[in-house]
């Protein structure tokens, strides 16, 4: 899905627990943005816990960059940093302001990692557009998603 929008014009961020140049060697993000959460201090780095850091440059990502595909594959690691009402209104934030500048927009989600009523929240904001069946388990990346991933992805892009 991310691969399929930067293919098609879209200029790729991507916002990852996932080590850059291990990401990098396994799959091909093009000139995709990468931000990398963690505590380490660097370039292209940001601390789990700085939500507004993290929100200052996607912000600027997206209205530097015009049309925008950003997948935020880390949700459940800045949910077990944060509170899980404070990282919904950023969420909440992250969509408006992706909404309003014509970008795509991907959270996977595993749903084992959130209560029904968390998920919900999500799935009130955003669409779901790879719905799971329960039980269904694979180490599939999400920037290379198929229709059997294990998470749900949530989108908010151009309708």
């Amino acid at each position: 899905m991310f691969d399929q929008a930067v293919s098609s014009g879209f200029n790729g961020l991507v916002v990852t627990r996932d080590y850059p140049k291990k990401l990098l060697s396994e799959k091909d993000v093009g000139t995709s943005r990468i931000i990398w959460l963690t505590n380490l201090v660097g370039e292209a780095r940001v601390n789990p816990t700085a939500i507004g850091i993290l929100m200052g440059q996607i912000r600027n990502f997206i209205e530097t960059q015009g049309r925008t595909a950003i997948i935020l594959d880390g949700l459940e690691y800045l949910v077990s940093l944060n509170t899980y009402d404070r990282m919904l209104q950023f969420m909440h934030q992250l969509r408006d302001l992706v909404v309003t500048n014509d970008c795509i927009f991907i959270v996977p989600v595993d749903p084992r990692t959130t209560t029904q009523r968390e998920l919900a929240l999500l799935e009130r904001s955003m669409e779901p557009v790879v719905p799971r069946s329960e039980g269904e388990s694979t180490d599939e990346s999400m920037i290379h998603s198929s229709e059997d991933a294990v998470v749900r992805m949530l989108d908010i892009g151009p309708r």
